[in-house]
């Protein structure tokens, strides 16, 4: 069975839309990484933390020692520096600015998590990136769309499939990675283990 240790309702609503069947658990880990830490390296390490904190969990529920734990990280790159989740509005104001009129690279790592031979835990990650050019945006624009609330649990200030959608003026590479999972690496994951799509 695949298990997906994950709070965030867009990577649910993607997997279901996906077609796969799943069960939830939710496993909080500390976000913190180290100051300097390479983006892919750091965004691999946070997916490593929820699928083995998602482990757990589920086996604490009582769920098979043999189902699947699936995990998710996203994070957003500019200038190399990383932009998490805004901590308050003015936050989100600030990332919004430097996001305005430039390229960033939205990067998912996705961590798969399941036991081996000798019943140990193993995890498997891999990074997928995604390239997004956002036109100038005008302040009283960045304002109104942190007054709608949507910004503020998202990596970099911005949800693309609501609101901020108007802001990208392209996007290269996966569009769901954009979003928070994938899709198509998930699915080319999870064919690997033996777990389909219904659809």
């Amino acid at each position: 069975m695949l298990v997906l240790a994950s709070s965030s309702p867009r990577r649910s609503e993607l997997l279901q839309e996906w077609g796969f069947d799943f069960r939830l658990v939710h496993a909080p880990v500390s976000e913190e990484l180290p100051e300097g830490i390479i983006p892919e390296e750091g965004v691999q390490e946070l997916a490593k933390r929820k699928a083995f904190a998602g482990y757990r969990a589920w086996r604490n529920r009582n769920g098979s020692a043999h189902d699947l734990i699936l995990s998710a990280d996203t994070i957003v790159v500019l200038d190399q520096n990383i932009l998490g989740k805004p901590s308050d509005e003015k936050e989100a104001e600030v990332m919004l600015r430097a996001l305005s009129g430039k390229t960033h690279r939205v990067m998912t790592a996705i961590a798969l998590a399941s036991l081996d031979h000798h019943q140990n835990i193993i995890v498997e990650t891999e990074v997928e990136i995604s390239i997004v050019s956002f036109r100038e945006l005008s302040r009283l624009e960045i304002l109104n769309y942190i007054a709608s609330g949507e910004p503020m649990d998202k990596a970099a200030a911005y949800g693309i499939q609501g609101e901020a959608g108007k802001f990208a003026v392209e996007v290269k590479g996966s569009f769901t990675n954009v979003i928070g999972l994938p899709m198509e690496l998930v699915t080319a994951k999870l064919k690997e283990k033996g777990i389909l799509p219904k659809k």
